[in-house]
């Protein structure tokens, strides 16, 4: 049965209306979200041909800090860097061919005898971090900042629905109408919003993430639960096994280095890519006399809790 308007329905919308209507628009405006976000955020079209390094792996899964600990983790590995006191670093072999800049950049600040925990401002790690992040932005690898700014405003879609229902929260009690079911619809919108913007802060494009997530599966030898070691497999995988399950796997490879270096123990823990998922609710109002949302002489008049008052359930 449909809910004619009467005078007194706040916006000249009857309540039972407004909530499937919002109901319907908060959910809607999410799925655009969702799918405008894939699209900005797809990246390269092929992930199975992703040709990752372990540093690219690092930033995309923990940003500069756990690149800087890869590199930190393959120069260990190749026996010419160790820890000082106080969490300086010190150089304990001359530098090893083919180094990336961010490599070079490390073992320079080691001779001064840098600390690990200010290589990210170091006047020469820094440049070679930026070089770093330019690279898997230019590649596809990564997200841009104005990519991410495109899918927050794609975001906002939700959060204006959100507001809207606000809105009518707000003139619904100032007009003593009874806002019950509007409040779970309005935690249900929020979520939804929410969800929306985090997801738009994503670092890894989605093709990125489903390589990211094949290379996991791949390497789970490198995993801390199984205690990798430099010997068994290098300076390069070792910096990849850093890459991909964070800086733990640096404690489970050499736990003394790791902490007298001063070492974030629990940075870039593997979690590579995201999903998106969108729900909905379904609201009901039972027309018939004396049901828990009638529009005569029911739970649903002034001062229920059954909706956003107006003649039923939703304001």
């Amino acid at each position: 049965m449909a809910y004619i308007a009467a005078a007194s329905d706040t916006w000249g919308i009857s309540g039972p209306t407004f909530l499937g209507y919002f109901a319907v628009a908060a959910v809607v405006a999410a799925i655009i979200a969702g799918i405008a976000r894939r699209i900005i955020f797809a990246g390269p079209s092929d992930s199975t041909r992703l040709t990752l390094a372990p540093q690219q792996v690092a930033y995309l899964n923990g940003r500069e800090n756990l690149a800087v600990y890869a590199s930190l983790t393959g120069l260990r590995a190749a026996g010419v860097l160790t820890s000082g006191p106080g969490g300086t670093l010190q150089i304990t072999g001359p530098m090893p061919a083919g180094l990336t800049p961010l490599d070079v950049a490390i073992y320079n600040a080691a001779g001064r005898g840098a600390r690990v925990r200010d290589l990210n401002r170091d006047q020469w790690v820094r440049p070679a971090l930026d070089q770093l992040k330019e690279s898997v932005e230019r590649t596809g690898y990564a997200t841009t900042s104005s990519q991410r700014s495109i899918a927050r405003l794609w975001a906002l879609l939700p959060a204006a629905v959100v507001a809207v229902g606000v809105v009518r929260l707000l003139d619904g009690s100032r007009n003593d109408k009874p806002v019950g079911f509007l409040v779970p619809l309005l935690f249900f919108g929020a979520i939804l919003a929410l969800s929306a913007l985090l997801y738009s802060n994503r670092s890894a494009t989605y093709a990125t993430a489903k390589a990211l997530r094949k290379l996991r599966v791949d390497n789970q030898h490198l995993a801390p639960r199984m205690s990798p070691s430099y010997a068994t497999y290098g300076a390069s995988t070792a910096a990849m096994g850093v890459g991909l399950f964070g800086a733990a796997s640096l404690y489970a490879m050499d736990p003394a280095f790791a902490a007298e270096a001063q070492i974030q123990r629990n940075l870039g823990t593997a979690s590579g890519g995201s999903s998106d998922s969108s729900g909905g609710y379904s609201s009901s109002c039972n027309s018939t006399g004396g049901s828990s949302c009638s529009s005569s002489s029911s739970s649903c008049s002034s001062g229920s809790s059954c909706g956003g008052g107006g003649g039923g359930c939703g304001g």
